[in-house]
This record gives C-alpha cells, structure tokens and sequence, in this order.
C-alpha cells in the first residue's frame, strides 16, 4: 500500500462498515486491486507516461525512443532522481512528462450513428471520426457510438456534449492514452483493460473524473452532480483534481459525484420483471405494464438497433411503470428496462424482445356507431379507407362465445370496397372488426371490435277497429308491450298531409269527437320503449253520412238508415 493512498482507504472503508457487509464487502475487495488506478489517474492528469525500466534500458537510449528530442534525457534524471543513467533498477517506473513525448494522435471512429449529431468529420479511411479535441453533441434524438483507441467504445446518448480529450498512442511503445470531457448528457462504456503500469481510460466532468482499467459502466452528467453505475468490474470516482477524495465503485453499485466529493456506493435496484409483457405489440404506440418494484421511483427503457445497443432507436423514461414508446417502425428488437431509485441511480438491466406489427394500420369504424341497436336480419357494415390497404379482412361474431372471433360467422379477407352488408343475421348481440391488407398479402392487426346489437322488425300495426256513431269516433287496438306508445293519425286525405287529429297514446283506444261529413282515413304505428319507431298499418277509411238530426244531436233514424240531408 502506498503511503499516500493509506490514508483515503481507511477513510472510505470505515463509513462502509457501518452500512454492513453487503456494501462494505465488494468495495473492500475492490479497493487493494484498484490502488494502482487511483494512483495512474493522478498521474494521467499531471501529463506522465510510465514506463517499467528493463534491462538494458538507459536514460539515453529511452530519450531517442521516446522524446521529441532526444537531448532532453537529463530532465528525466531530475525527475526521476536517477544517480547513474546507464544503470538504471529493473522494474521500476520511470516518469515521462508527455510534453517531452513524441504522440500520435488516432481519431476515436464512429461504429454507428442516429438522429441529430454532430462533430464528426471523414477520416482517411472514408469513414466518420472524432478527432483529438473534436466535441460531440447530439440533439434529443441523437445517438452516437465511438471506438476509442485503446479499444473502450463508448455509446453517447440525446442531449450530451462530449470532447475528445486524449487519443494518441507513444510511439516507441505499446501504450496508448485514452480519456474523454463529458460536459453533460449519458455516456455508456465498456473499457477495454489497460496493460500493466499505464494508465487505463477516463472520464472527466464538471464535478470530477471516472478512472479504470477495463470496466463496463454508466455516467450520467448535469450541471450539478455526476452519477455512475457500474455493471462490471470497479470505478475510481474523484472529485475535483484530488485522488485523496476518490471511492471505489464495484460492480452493481452506483454512486453520486459532486464538487465536494464522491457520496457513498449505492446497490443498484434489481432488474425488473419482464414477465407480464407481451410477445408482440400491434398498435404503434407500444405500452409496457411492469410490475411495482420497492425503492424505485422511475423506470426507464431503452429499445436497441440490435443487441449491442450503439444505437437507441427509443429511450424513454417514466415516473409510472407505465411506459409509453412511440416512433418504432415494425420489426423484433432487443430492449432493456431498469429502475431508477430515489437518488436518480439506474439499476441493473432487464433484458428481452420486443416485437412490433402494427403495419398497416387497421381502419377505423364508420357504422354502425358503437353500441347501436338495430332492426332487421342485415347490417350495413362500413369503415375508412387506408392509402396501404388493397383489400380489408372482416370479422364479424356473436358476443356469447368466450373467443367471439374464434368462431366468427364472417370471416372475408377478400373484401376491396370500405363497406359490406351482412344479411341473413338472427336478432342478437355482435361484435366486428377490421384489418388491412397490403397488395403482397402483408397483413396488418385487426382493428378494435365493436359491438352492435341486431333486433328482429317489428311487425306492422294490426289498424284499429273503429265504430262511428252520432256520438262520435271510438278507435281501439291490441295492448303492446309495457312503455310502448302508439301513434294514431286521423285525416280526410289518404296521404295524411293535414291530420285532423295526431295523438301519441298509451292506451289501447281513444274516442274523438263526431267529425263532420265526408270520408276520412286512419292509420296508427307503434313506438318501442327504447325509441324505436315501427312502420305504419294499413291504411283504412270511414265515411260520415250528413244526417238530419234530432233535437239530441242524433241522427233520425228510418229503416233504410240515418235520413240524410237531400
């Protein structure tokens, strides 16, 4: 143990006691096997390059192999406090100041990119590169994946701003230095492990710096404050420029870096449960049900291009385990979902599939109207045209079985208008629906059933009796059933343009006053409790004689009938 790194290890592993072996355990374990990263990224930031003295090195021989001018080797000796530069202790460093180094510098290459990004440029190669001191912004949209050249890719998301800040090899050695400014934004890395002796890839933000050796691990970055999560190997977080103020992040931990320091590890939240979820999803904005998980109080999920996830075609976070993902044009993608705890730290991932038909898109249902109740043994079926569709596949079902379209009573897939008549139909419940099919066969989901209730037609009025007498028109008719109302029209034409007398009754018969001479017409139909209006009775006639009448109003009577006026 070195004596400067003695002190920050005490300080970090008591504390950790105190949260019990689950935390202070994996940190531990970490923490001897990290020294020398903490002490590398000390180094990293003064500008040194390490080199492990072999036989037969000199301070001569390693200013031709290394510096820019070789007769610098003497600044070497003063810095390394060397006696005798041609006898130099095998295995020990030798510190290199990088400004006396030869470098070449090796764009970062882009894997893969989406959306709004931008800072890239053309490498010689042809293809698209980052170069040394180059920024990187992507828009909200924005997904950017880069190889850097020690190996690490690192993925960026939306709305980051990322520079390249170191990105060279040492000529003269295997070595290579590797390190990134993420000023905002998500990053996720997978390091490549350092040789033994250098210093291996980081990253530094407004409140700090994440140093490893070969990890795979998130950053997250604000104005205030970083957050990294570890999902392999350890972190070395430090605050600021002093390694004395670093922690040790193990694998399946997190922690929150700010100006004044490097907060205690968290234990990242369990991956959720993908088990409820369905296989495949059929309408385009596509909802995830997840379980409630203890702690969480966000979820967040991630739908990638393919299984490496360079490129996010969705990321979308929710304050609900309800989430909501739209844009996905069909096809099976690999997708990822975590939780996210009360201090803004992202948990463990819970990878699956997700699957995606929802093209093209069903129409929608013009008529009948949801619910409606109709009269007959047919129904006019109708739905809006879709610009994808050459034909339309049509379901139509009773609603009494437990999969109504299992056993459908129409079942066309060859239908090409956007309306179809179903005849023949007994009264009772149904339900229907629409696809749409593309001119290949493709064929889209169907659409969401409705329900239409069929009733048998009524059948015409029975017409009224009727007796006509000098004390009036008495009309009656057969009782209907309980809240039917009837309507009765009285009038001298047999179009019944001007009825004289247009009652709507609840009663089986009316009596209506003695009418004037003359011939007249009558005619009555039935109104159904739920407003249904049956089709008019035969239309039937009376006359009224004019007759002379007695001092009763009566008509005088012969035996040939009522004596009617000449």
């Amino acid at each position: 143990m070195s004596r400067h790194a003695a002190p920050w290890r005490l300080a970090v592993l008591v504390p950790l006691l105190a949260l019990g072996p689950a935390v202070a355990a994996p940190v531990a374990a970490a923490a001897a096997a990290s020294e020398a990263t903490l002490t590398d990224s000390a180094a990293a930031r003064e500008g040194e390059y390490l080199h492990l003295l072999e036989g037969g090195d000199t301070l001569i021989g390693l200013g031709r192999r290394y510096l820019v001018d070789p007769a610098q080797w003497p600044q070497l000796q003063r810095l390394n406090q060397v006696r005798e530069p041609r006898r130099l202790p095998i295995g020990k460093g030798l510190r290199i100041p990088l400004r006396l180094m030869r470098l070449q510098p090796v764009p970062a290459a882009v894997l893969a990119a989406r959306g709004g990004v931008q800072g890239t440029s053309v490498g010689a190669s042809g293809g698209q590169v980052l170069d040394a001191g180059g920024e990187l912004v992507t828009d909200a949209d924005g997904s950017v994946s880069l190889r850097l050249v020690d190996g690490t890719v690192l993925r960026l998301r939306g709305n980051s701003r990322l520079r390249l800040q170191e990105a060279y090899r040492l000529p003269g050695s295997e070595a290579v230095r590797s390190g990134v400014r993420l000023e905002q934004g998500r990053a996720e890395v997978k390091a490549q492990p350092a040789r033994a002796g250098q210093p291996g890839f980081r990253i530094q933000t407004p409140q700090g710096v994440l140093a490893v050796r070969g990890t795979e691990y998130r950053v997250s970055v604000d104005e205030h404050r970083t957050v990294g999560e570890v999902l392999e190997g350890t972190v070395a977080m430090a605050a600021g420029e002093g390694a004395a103020r670093a922690a040790l992040v193990n694998k399946d931990f997190g922690a929150i870096l700010t100006s004044v320091g490097v907060g205690m590890p968290l234990p990242l939240l369990a991956p959720p449960s993908l088990a409820g979820l369905p296989e495949r999803h059929e309408r385009p904005l596509v909802r995830l049900s997840l379980p409630p998980q203890p702690l969480a109080r966000a979820w967040r999920v991630q739908v990638g291009r393919d299984a490496s996830f360079d490129i996010l075609l969705a990321d979308v976070q929710s304050a609900t385990p309800e989430l909501r993902i739209a844009g996905l044009p069909d096809g099976r993608y690999p997708m990822r979902v975590r939780a996210v705890d009360a201090q803004g730290v992202e948990g463990r991932d819970a990878q699956g599939w997700l699957t995606l038909k929802a093209r093209p898109e069903p129409p929608l249902l013009r008529a009948p109207e949801p619910a409606a109740v109709l009269r007959g043994s047919s129904v006019e079926l109708a739905w809006t045209g879709s610009a994808e569709a050459a034909r339309y596949h049509l379901q139509l079902a009773r609603t009494d079985a437990a999969e109504p379209f299992s056993q459908a009573l129409l079942d066309r897939r060859d239908v090409t208008g956007t309306d179809y008549r179903a005849q023949g139909l007994a009264p009772g419940r149904y339900v229907w629906r629409v696809g749409a099919l593309r001119a290949d066969g493709d064929a889209g989901p169907m659409g969401q059933a409705q329900a239409f209730e069929l009733r048998a037609l009524p059948q015409a009025a029975t017409p009224p009796t009727m007796h006509v007498d000098e004390r009036g028109l008495r009309l009656s008719w057969a009782q209907g059933q309980a809240g039917e109302r009837v309507e009765l029209q009285v009038a001298r034409d047999a179009g019944f343009a001007e009825p004289i007398a247009a009652p709507l009754l609840a009663e089986a018969g009316v009596e209506l006053p003695p009418p004037g001479p003359g011939r007249y017409f009558v005619r009555l139909r039935r109104l159904e409790a739920d407003g249904y209006v049956g089709p008019w009775s035969a239309t039937q006639y009376f006359d009224v004689v004019d007759c002379v009448r007695d001092g009763s109003s009566s008509c005088v009577r012969t035996e040939g009938g009522p004596l009617q006026r000449p």
